[in-house]
């Protein structure tokens, strides 16, 4: 399984922020290019396909993350308990996924194309109002596979399309955004230019596999849906598997929920090139969905001060990010230049502090500076927050300050920090380097590792909530 790798934003060397920049720069010049070269076999017998035999597929409900619920306000610590030696048994260790990048300080500016003579359009992204081509709307006026197939035929033969293409993928570079969010501009650019479900759902199809990526097209009784493929495990989203691989079902927002019966979508060849899967990664630290409306902060627990800004749009942009394993979210990098500020900031006030201490300050600022409520209550649905998102609600929860905890613990003291789940909590283990500690925790890889509890309040190094003081934790690692 792949492993999460940790980026220590402060001390990166100024030789591997070049190489990433140029794997990055390498990268998006290869999205850029992709139509020309991208699955040739596939786009010119794709209408094929299409018009041939669709095969039925079980409709599989969303995997819950984590079933047991969360306490409904967050428990306070008593009486210090005795001390006690950690916890020898090895804790569970859950699989990891796919590290991101590191961030780079610089935006990596992008040679436009050469400007077209077709007409254009402008259309709402996130509050942001983008310019690009607008293209020729094939109506469908029924969901069946021939009249489907002829529509894919004609956007192929059309060469606006070409234009249209290029014209999203240079946004989508000049923006920085990664796979989600070019795929969230082909949808919010075909709710511009189409007012049919159907229609709709057939040009982003098109537009999405000439941009290279495995996305299906797909019937669900009087419905065309989009299967999606992620690199990640994505959680609440129904799905279906094909040849072993998952795909996420997405429909138009503006149709009643997907009817629970079976999900019908056209055979490709083993052999053909299908594309890529979306992926979910934070790419450079520098996701330009901004509109210039500052959400300003100033967060204290008496001890700790931490002042700055978010960019509203932004926040809004991931507001409904697929939901993914919680590691992910300790590892992103939404906006570089903000976790360098938060860092800077904690790193100012733990100067002089020993290990511990530090440790100890930060642990009571997770604590006490945020005000608690499950995502239920806030948002009416599970969310974990980037690390800039707890800077914009006004309460969060335990998976939320876990995230924060590690973050901050990790990136100003370079100290190993696991990523702790117990049944319907999360919380950390930090193993230190020049205290000698006691308390609950465990052993693992021979270091000894003590639980920090950002969400039991007031609660010790090494001092766990009464309730999982027993129970074997499970370790998610994300560096």
């Amino acid at each position: 399984m792949r492993k999460y790798l940790f980026i220590l934003l402060l001390c990166s060397s100024s030789m591997m922020a070049q190489n990433t920049y140029s794997d990055y720069q390498a990268f998006r010049k290869g999205v850029l290019g992709s139509y020309d070269s991208f699955r040739k076999t596939v786009l010119e017998e794709y209408a094929k396909y299409l018009q041939g035999v669709w095969d039925e597929y079980e409709q599989f409900r969303g995997i819950k993350r984590d079933k047991e619920p969360k306490p409904s306000i967050a428990p306070k610590a008593d009486i210090r308990p005795q001390d006690v030696s950690p916890v020898q048994s090895l804790p569970t260790v859950k699989p990891t996924v796919q590290p991101t990048t590191v961030p780079t300080d610089n935006p990596i500016s992008v040679k436009p194309i050469a400007p077209s003579t077709l007409p254009n359009m402008s259309f709402s992204f996130y509050g942001m109002k983008l310019s690009t081509v607008l293209c020729h709307v094939q109506t469908i006026v029924d969901i069946e596979h021939q009249a489907i197939a002829k529509a894919w035929d004609t956007y192929r033969q059309d060469r606006v399309m070409k234009d249209v293409i290029r014209s999203l993928q240079s946004l989508a570079i000049a923006y920085g955004l990664n796979d989600w969010f070019t795929f969230e501009l082909v949808r919010n650019y075909t709710e511009a230019t189409c007012m049919n479900p159907a229609s709709k759902t057939v040009l982003q199809h098109f537009l999405l596999v000439n941009m290279g990526y495995d996305v299906r097209l797909a019937s669900c009784g009087n419905q065309l849906l989009l299967l999606v493929p992620f690199n990640q495990q994505v959680y609440e989203r129904s799905y279906l598997v094909i040849d072993g691989k998952k795909y996420y079902t997405f429909h138009d927002d503006s149709t009643n929920k997907v009817q629970n019966a079976g999900v019908y979508t056209c055979r490709l060849p083993n052999a053909t090139d299908k594309g890529r899967n979306i992926d979910l990664n934070m790419r450079g630290g520098h996701l330009g969905i901004k509109t210039g409306v500052a959400h300003r902060f100033s967060l204290s627990d008496g001890k700790i001060l931490l002042q700055g800004s978010v960019d509203a749009g932004t926040m809004e942009a991931i507001r409904h990010y697929p939901q993914t394993d919680i590691p992910f979210y300790a590892m992103s990098t939404i906006d570089s230049n903000f976790h360098q500020s938060l860092l800077a900031q904690v790193n100012e006030q733990i100067r002089g502090c020993s290990e511990k201490e530090a440790v100890g300050r930060i642990l009571h600022f997770v604590q006490y500076a945020f005000d608690y409520a499950t995502d239920g209550e806030q948002h009416g649905y599970e969310k974990s927050y980037f690390i800039e998102e707890n800077f914009y609600y006004p309460k969060d929860d335990c998976e939320d300050r876990a995230i924060l905890f590690a973050f901050l613990v990790r990136n100003v003291l370079g100290l190993d920090v696991h990523l702790v789940q117990y049944p319907g909590h999360e919380c950390t283990a930090v193993n230190f380097t020049t205290s000698q500690m006691n308390g609950d925790g465990y052993m693992y890889k021979g270091k000894a590792f003590f639980i920090c509890d950002p969400t039991f309040i007031g609660a010790s190094i090494g001092q766990c909530m009464p309730d999982y003081r027993n129970v074997k934790p499970v370790v998610e690692l994300w560096y």
